[in-house]
């Protein structure tokens, strides 16, 4: 029977695959520092909508890019626009909903876990910059989190607006889905959402 340790090493080895690598499963026995080496620098899958990476403790995450991602009125550009480096702007808008969802499965065992937007202002003169939104959370264990929280305000790096934590058990195997969401009283600009990230906590 496969020790535990071989078992992550193969999940892991599925990951990359499933991205898109050409890895051999039982290439972590003979080429480890090149199996290593792409775990820990991250892989974008094909379709670029994710990215797999391990962390510093061996611990799965992953990144849903911005094109990953369902937005309200992305399809028109008089509203959004998005670039060849998977990053969606605010043109103009009144109304900020941005959802998605994630299979916990491909998440490590025992492990807390949380899910944070990746975010700044296109400058330091974006409207939206500041503004408070709402943030949710629900998870397949059943449970349901909310908060409200500001946006960013900084252009010059990226920024994390964390939606929730959540222990990765047994009972939260399944389907999460995650929001960020709010009416503004006037038209806003200026956000850049790059990803929804999901890693160890």
């Amino acid at each position: 029977m496969a020790q535990p340790w071989a078992m992550s090493k193969y999940r892991q080895i599925g990951f990359l695959m499933e991205a898109g690598q050409d890895v051999d499963p039982n290439e972590y026995l003979t080429n480890s520092s090149r199996i290593e080496s792409l775990l820990r620098g991250g892989v974008d899958y094909t379709d670029k909508k994710k990215r797999y990476w391990v962390d510093e403790h061996g611990r799965d995450c992953f990144a849903i890019y911005a094109r990953g991602l369902n937005i309200t009125n992305s399809d028109r550009p008089v509203y959004w626009q998005c670039d060849g480096n998977e990053m969606a702007r605010v043109v103009k808008t009144r109304w900020l909903e941005v959802r998605g969802s994630f299979w916990t499965m491909n998440l490590s065992p025992n492990v807390p876990y949380k899910v944070a937007f990746k975010l700044k202002m296109a400058t330091s003169s974006s409207t939206i910059r500041g503004q408070p939104v709402n943030l949710k959370l629900s998870l397949p264990d059943g449970t349901y989190q909310e908060r409200q929280a500001n946006l960013p305000v900084s252009h010059d790096s990226w920024g994390e607006l964390e939606v929730g934590r959540f222990p990765m058990t047994a009972q939260n195997v399944g389907k999460m889905e995650f929001a960020m969401e709010q009416l503004f009283g006037r038209w806003r600009d200026g956000l850049i959402i790059k990803s929804v990230e999901i890693k160890a906590a």
